[in-house]
């Protein structure tokens, strides 16, 4: 009798174990924002989160990246939806928003930054880490990296552009490595 409650007893511990084990490997990233994020006039597999998760699963990450981009979207759009479409769960949660906001819609400055704060606040008091992305991002100088439209988004080597510069923030915000099993 002892020995089969040992052997349940380690088999329990094990299966918690590896549960836990996984929950490292399984961490979720939402990527929020607007045509930046959305990947306006690429193929789905050449917009941001494709490509980021591409290059985490590269590293060992096994988690899921969520595009959660809306073309044409504001910082308003953003709070609105941010309890649905950034699930219980997400443990990173990048987001690229504001420039509809002054473009299309004349806010200012204030009100974008104001509102990109109050994103980063409510996405914090859930728990989750929170990388803001802004201008410094987007590749300026550099046509090549850009489609020709009057909006100039990016194409798939802007995006690809984009993912080297944002790597080493997402695989810090993740821990152990950027989610490598150890």
């Amino acid at each position: 009798m002892r020995a089969i409650y040992l052997a349940c007893s380690a088999g329990i511990l094990m299966f918690f174990a590896a549960l836990g084990a996984g929950s490292i490997a399984q961490a979720q990233i939402v990527v929020i924002g607007d045509s930046n994020i959305a990947g306006k006039g690429v193929a789905p597999s050449d917009n941001y989160p494709s490509k980021l998760e591409r290059a985490l699963r590269a590293r060992g990450y096994q988690g899921g990246v969520i595009n959660a981009g809306v073309n044409g979207d504001t910082t308003q759009g953003v709070l609105g939806r941010l309890d649905s479409d950034v699930p219980p769960g997400t443990k990173v949660a990048i987001v690229w928003v504001g420039v509809n906001d002054i473009r299309r819609h004349g806010a200012t400055i204030e009100s974008v930054r104001a509102n990109r704060q109050e994103i980063a606040n409510r996405l914090r008091s859930r728990g989750i880490k929170v990388i803001m992305l802004g201008r410094n991002y987007r590749p300026t100088g550099h046509p090549e990296l850009l489609q020709n439209d009057p909006d100039q988004h990016l194409n798939a080597a802007g995006y690809d552009t984009v993912v080297a510069r944002t790597l080493p923030q997402v695989n810090a915000a993740l821990g152990q490595g950027g989610g490598k099993r150890h």
